[in-house]
């Protein structure tokens, strides 16, 4: 036998979810098979693609699917949305290169068939790519080195009691000979968690930025309303699905910082990796007062725009009612000269086809000089976020 140490390799993701979306992922893998009006094909082909070889449900502080595939991948998806994907190898890169490919071309891809009915997810959020550093498990640690060639140069190295956290900018390798599985998963949680709030931080500070692009014009041309309304109208549905989440996500911090008091990991979390249950809470308040302003900005310049819409619409409807109007009474007026029926004459009938077209002119008219008359945009003055 090889004296070559194993290392397992571990990455991993958290999204908001159910023990109802865990029933879904169990029946798919298991059968191939969904309840919801998804292609039957697509399942069966995205099942496979999974190479599933065991698969279990089982319980312990949170219900979870455990797999494994033909590779030796493991798989283990907890009824929260907190998922890793775990292997072990002797070659740290080769096995994170097999772990990378799985999550990102298989096991990803199926999960966004699976789910991919009911609220979207925004675009803007879904185009924010985070590179997530690999965990490293060493049950060996005596006498380990990192080699800085392959994994960069270690900037942090804590530890507590026996367990040892050595930080580079691509990996994070935890050093013990008991470690429990739960103190990966919990710092998985900690770091999905975290880089959820600052996306949503930085979308935040996206839409407000655009919002005062907008409200700096201190005047808008009508022909711009419409694209600029429509823009605001993406941003509200933005705001809403991310709200949405947001308002979710406190009930997923209490229920983990409750296994990690159960598991008495708390002080591990803290010493090790600076993660306070507290301190995310804290966040999570900020950030939603945070959207909670964006909110309120956004529908100030939505007020704003609306009336700016009503102000042409009802330009537009008086000027017709004046051209409307005037063509009466000049019909009235000539037909009151009259001393007989008036009968229909090819010279009646290039007058009527000039008088149409005379309205149609005076109409674009009036059209282009309300698209290009500049209004006045009064918003109410918001403390922006620094």
């Amino acid at each position: 036998m090889s004296n070559v140490p194993l290392y397992k390799i571990t990455l991993g993701g958290w999204y908001q979810r159910t023990t109802l979306h865990l029933s879904e992922l169990y029946d798919f893998m298991a059968h191939g098979t969904s309840h919801l009006s998804l292609s039957a094909d697509k399942l069966k082909a995205y099942q496979a693609s999974l190479g599933i070889v065991e698969l279990k449900r089982e319980a312990g502080y949170l219900e979870y699917i455990k797999a494994k595939t033909k590779s030796g991948i493991e798989i283990r998806f907890y009824e929260d949305g907190l998922y890793v994907v775990e292997h072990s190898s002797s070659d740290v890169l080769a096995g994170q290169k097999m772990l990378e490919h799985y999550l990102n071309n298989i096991f990803s891809p199926a999960l966004s068939y699976l789910f991919s009915q009911g609220a979207p997810t925004p675009k803007v959020l879904a185009n924010i790519k985070t590179a997530h550093p690999v965990v490293v498990t060493v049950t060996h640690p005596k006498n380990f080195t990192i080699d800085p060639k392959k994994f960069g140069e270690p900037y942090s190295t804590i530890s507590s009691g026996d367990i040892t956290v050595i930080k580079t900018p691509s990996h994070i390798f935890i050093l013990g000979i008991n470690l429990l599985d739960e103190l990966v998963e919990m710092q998985i949680f900690f770091r999905e968690f975290k880089d959820q709030l600052a996306k949503y931080l930085d979308i935040h500070r996206l839409i407000w930025e655009d919002i005062s692009v907008i409200k700096e014009k201190k005047h808008i041309k009508g022909k711009e309303v419409a694209l600029i309304r429509s823009k605001l109208d993406s941003y509200q549905k933005t705001i809403s699905l991310i709200s949405n989440r947001i308002n979710q996500m406190g009930a997923y911090v209490h229920t983990r910082s409750s296994i990690s008091k159960n598991l008495k990991l708390e002080e591990t979390l803290v010493t090790l990796f600076q993660y306070k249950f507290e301190v995310l809470l804290d966040t999570l308040d900020y950030i939603k007062e945070i959207w909670k302003m964006t909110t309120d900005y956004l529908n100030t310049a939505i007020q704003v725009i609306t009336e700016i819409i009503a102000k042409t619409t009802y330009n537009s409807i008086t000027s017709l009612r004046v051209i409307t109007t005037i063509g009466v009474i000049a019909s009235i007026v000539t037909y009151l000269a009259k001393d007989s029926f008036p009968h229909i004459t090819v010279y009646g009938l290039f007058f009527f086809s000039l008088l149409i077209l005379m309205t149609m002119i005076v109409n674009t008219a009036i059209e282009m000089l309300y698209k290009e008359r500049a209004y006045d945009l009064k918003f109410t003055e918001t403390t922006k976020d620094m």
